[in-house]
């Protein structure tokens, strides 16, 4: 299963990328080789090695890659003035690109998703930090212009329960179609309690 999952930000990078969130997805992240990763990129060992150090150097790339395109679809979808269902759909939808897909078909979704080691967890929590400050940034601004009621903790803490709310689909999701058909009910029971 060779799955496009992050853009080709420079062609081998991103392909040893795509490559290793494949194999990792097949395989989990313990049992994968750099030789699985070069197999699957069509490169050789020694031409991994000339753009990461190892396979957990790869996983963090690859953490950081996909927040930059998590971040960049979140901050499209949540646009000024966008309808709020609208936005919340969208900006639901920002998090279920390939790697979700990835993740929850695989049959070692659970072991990737649950990873908290080292520089991955770092990366992960910047990624998860960078979230929820595009979230934030626009709750606060649709307040101000009067298009959303926020509880009494404000924007942040909205921000954070509609984080935890997503996560915790992704956890209950049995399958891709699942978490994409739980989004959507999430996304607009948010819409209603947010509505003025």
């Amino acid at each position: 299963m060779n799955v496009q999952l992050l853009p080709d930000i420079d062609e081998k990078k991103g392909r040893i990328l795509n490559a290793a969130l494949s194999v990792f997805a097949l395989y989990g992240f313990k049992r994968a080789s750099m030789e699985d990763i070069a197999k699957t990129a069509g490169m050789s060992r020694a031409a991994i090695y000339q753009h990461f150090r190892n396979k957990e150097d790869i996983l963090v790339h690859g953490v950081q890659a996909y927040f930059d395109v998590a971040a960049d679809s979140l901050t499209k979808a949540l646009t000024p003035a966008r309808p709020l269902d609208e936005a919340l759909q969208q900006a639901c939808a920002a998090s279920t690109g390939g790697l979700a897909q990835a993740l929850l078909d695989s049959p070692h979704g659970e072991e990737l998703l649950s990873m908290k080691a080292g520089e991955a967890e770092d990366a992960t929590a910047a990624g998860n930090a960078r979230i929820a400050s595009i979230w934030t940034d626009w709750l606060a601004q649709e307040e101000a212009a009067g298009r959303v009621r926020l509880p009494e903790g404000g924007a942040a803490e909205a921000a954070q329960s509609i984080i935890a709310g997503q996560h915790g689909q992704k956890m209950l999701a049995q399958s891709y179609a699942d978490y994409t058909a739980r989004l959507k009910v999430y996304a607009d029971l948010m819409a209603r309690a947010l509505a003025p």
